[in-house]
Order: structure tokens, then sequence, then C-alpha cells
């Protein structure tokens, strides 16, 4: 169930065709992945520099609130990610090919990261295997979006809060997700 629910957002194209399915056993610098886990697919290495590749496994942002009770059961604030971690993982980005993994439990502003990353994943809570079987093409990704990802905090801001999908210019719309 947790493979069948990854969501390929994106699979950027290199010379030699699609980002995934990863091939062979590269150098990978991992962020969020247990170690043991990963080593199972390639080989595992402390420096960026020294990567063939990156995983980022991300949590959807969300803020720390001190607000009724509710809130202190669910992730809420605002979507998108803050400074400095935005530009952290913009940085990484930046200097190796990535593949961003993001662990959704609600919505997330993600157009500079969705733009600059190499492969895009959602996921809703899958282990690290079953991440690094999509990933490796051991398992075909098959998951659908179960909302849309907005594409900025302003087109947030402007949604009504009763109506679903009204976001405008989606980042992702709800049912999104290709396969390989």
């Amino acid at each position: 169930a947790q493979r069948k629910a990854i969501t390929l957002l994106k699979n950027g194209a290199t010379a030699s065709g699609p980002v995934l399915p990863l091939q062979g056993r590269p150098k990978l610098y991992i962020e969020n992945i247990r170690p043991e886990i990963a080593a199972q697919y390639g080989t595992v290495v402390e420096s960026i520099a020294d990567a063939d590749l990156a995983i980022l496994r991300l949590q959807a942002p969300w803020e720390q609130r001190n607000g009724d009770f509710l809130e202190s059961l669910f992730h809420a604030g605002d979507l998108d990610f803050k400074e400095p971690e935005k530009s952290r993982i913009l940085n990484i980005l930046a200097v190796k090919p990535t593949i961003v993994a993001i662990t959704l439990d609600r919505p997330a502003v993600i157009p500079e990261i969705a733009e600059q990353s190499a492969a895009l994943l959602a996921n809703f809570g899958a282990s690290d295997a079953a991440l690094l079987d999509v990933v490796f093409g051991r398992f075909a990704p098959t998951g659908k979006l179960p909302f849309e990802m907005p594409s900025s905090m302003e087109a947030v801001r402007a949604q009504k809060s009763d109506v679903p999908g009204d976001s405008a210019n989606p980042l992702f719309s709800f049912g999104f997700g290709l396969s390989y």
C-alpha cells in the first residue's frame, strides 16, 4: 500500500532519458533516510561533493503555533518553506541532481523546489525502503494526489476556505500523478 501511494510529480530528463528509475549503484548523498536502508540501493556518501546525486526526504512545511486543541494534533500555518531552510534546500538542488521526496500530511507550496529538482515524489508516510523501491524501479509509481498543490501562498490566501480545488494555477492538480 505504501508503494502504491507514492506519487511521481516530476521526472526530469537527462541525455540518456528520464531521471527515474535510477540504474546501478550510484553514490548517494541522503537526508532523512536511514543510511543502512539506502546502502541496499547505492553507496552512501557523507559529502554532497562525493555524490553522483542527492535524495532529500522532506516533510511538508508547517509552523509551531499555540492555538486551540486541534492545532496541537495537526500541523498548521503556512504551506511554504521559510528561510534559511528554503535556501539550504535550493543550494543542494543547484549543486547535484537531486530527487526530492516530500511527505505530505497536507499540501505544500514548493514551486522552486519542483522546478529545480531532477525528480519529485510525494508520499504520505511511506517507509524508506518503499520510497527507494520506487526511486530504483523495483516498483512503478501509481499514486495520485489527494489534493491540489498550490503555486503560491498568495493563491492559498485567496482560496475560499470551504471550496476544494479553487486555487489559481495550482502547481499540481487534484488527482495528478505520473508513472515511468
